[in-house]
């Protein structure tokens, strides 16, 4: 739904996968099965303007900052899902 007009009509974009933390927290607290603690929950800026919650992977959480480049990864979490996750582009 849009957030501005409340639109459930919606279209695709296609996205290269290249963007930037938009804004972050490291997640200490409570613990889920699946993840590995502390983990970084982050919303990212694509290139294309378009914003995705996402998790920051591949680095220390203590070096994710806002405006850090960051690049698209599927991964495989298990033996049933992938999910689109974003390393730091380097």
């Amino acid at each position: 739904m849009c957030h501005k007009c409340q639109s459930v009509e919606w279209e695709t974009q296609v996205a290269k996968g290249r963007g930037t933390v938009y804004s972050f927290t490291v997640m200490h607290h409570p613990k889920f099965p699946g993840f590995e603690y502390p983990f970084v929950a982050a919303l990212i800026e694509l290139e294309e303007g378009t914003r995705i919650v996402s998790n920051v992977v591949g680095c220390e959480a203590s070096e994710v900052h806002i405006g850090m480049p960051v690049a698209l990864s599927i991964e495989k979490v298990d033996d049933q899902m992938k999910l689109p996750l974003f390393r730091p582009a380097r």
